[in-house]
């Protein structure tokens, strides 16, 4: 009977040992890898909505700044407005005077290796009374 188990063996064995050695290691660092491909999607994606808020913020803030130095001092807007841009950390990308209307663009610089910047654009000017 010794024998008999002794033959079972040797026939299961290599089927354990052999063929499946270290296929748990590839699998493992398999899924290491996509996790971390994942979360480095997760991040990137996360730092340009961080990024486009603080764009839409500067604009909105350069736009109105810029639009007071126009009103009050009658100054150039869009000097004001490069300065106020860089101040936010940004860069102004373009501004227009239309009138009492001023029109800007700001761009922020992500971490991002395919997306360089996001840019938002904002307007300010008076609103007429009824």
């Amino acid at each position: 009977m010794n024998g008999g188990v002794k033959e079972l063996w040797s026939r299961w064995r290599p089927c354990w040992t052999r063929e499946d050695e270290g296929s748990g290691t590839m699998v493992g660092m398999g899924l290491v890898a996509a996790a971390a491909v994942l979360l480095a999607m997760a991040a990137s994606v996360g730092n340009l909505m961080v990024c486009q808020a603080r764009a839409r913020s500067a604009a909105d803030l350069t736009a109105l700044s810029s639009a007071a130095v126009l009103w009050h001092t009658q100054g150039d807007a869009c000097a004001a407005a490069g300065t106020i841009a860089d101040r936010h950390g940004g860069r102004l990308a373009s501004c227009r005077v239309d009138g009492e209307d001023v029109v800007v663009t700001v761009a922020i610089p992500t971490r991002v290796p395919f997306a360089g910047e996001v840019s938002e654009r904002a307007a300010a000017g008076p609103v007429e009374c009824e």
